[in-house]
């Protein structure tokens, strides 16, 4: 299905159509909103995320990276955000790799090319972040994305407390939506 057929099917513009499914700030006719959305649903239709991508658009996706998964402490954080981005209606992906060299900036360079409204990378102290990681979080910043580094320069309060980890995530998730929408 394409989203011409849903506009055909809605009997609205393809730009409506594309308003309503692909969130774009510019309001629709309640009507013309809903009829498009039974039409999607009718037809089966899902946004492409590649198309969106190749558009320039970010999409409502938010990545969290951690340095391992073995961390009981960025898991707990990562937890926490994704916790969050999940209620406030993001898809969100956890992925893992070392943050100390190459490896690291490819996945970041492959997050960027996702176009993920927001990165995450969950780096308790004393995880190293290379130079080429942070050049990969640079230009995704450049590109309008929000790279947000958690953890890199503060302790948390009890290495043992999953509670505390979890709430830090939470709350880190919390502030950086809160800016992002």
């Amino acid at each position: 299905m394409t989203l011409e057929d849903v506009a055909r099917a809605a009997g609205v513009s393809q730009s409506t159509a594309s308003r309503v499914l692909n969130g774009s700030a510019r309001r629709v006719l309640p009507e013309n909103e809903s009829r498009v959305r039974a039409a999607a649903a009718r037809l089966g239709y899902v946004v492409d995320l590649r198309a969106q991508a190749t558009a320039g658009r970010l999409s409502n996706a938010a990545m969290v990276v951690v340095d391992s998964l073995r961390d009981p402490v960025a898991m707990q954080i990562a937890a926490g955000l994704y916790a969050q981005a999940d209620i406030e209606g993001y898809a969100v992906s956890v992925t893992a790799s070392r943050l100390d060299g190459a490896r690291g900036a490819d996945l970041v360079r492959m997050l960027r090319g996702q176009r993920p409204r927001v990165i995450f990378v969950v780096a308790p102290r004393g995880t190293a972040i290379a130079r080429c990681v942070r050049q990969e979080l640079a230009l995704y910043r450049a590109h309008g994305g929000l790279p947000v580094v958690i953890g890199e320069d503060d302790a948390t309060a009890d290495l043992g407390d999953a509670d505390a980890a979890f709430a830090r995530g939470r709350e880190a998730a919390a502030r950086t939506l809160a800016v992002g929408h």
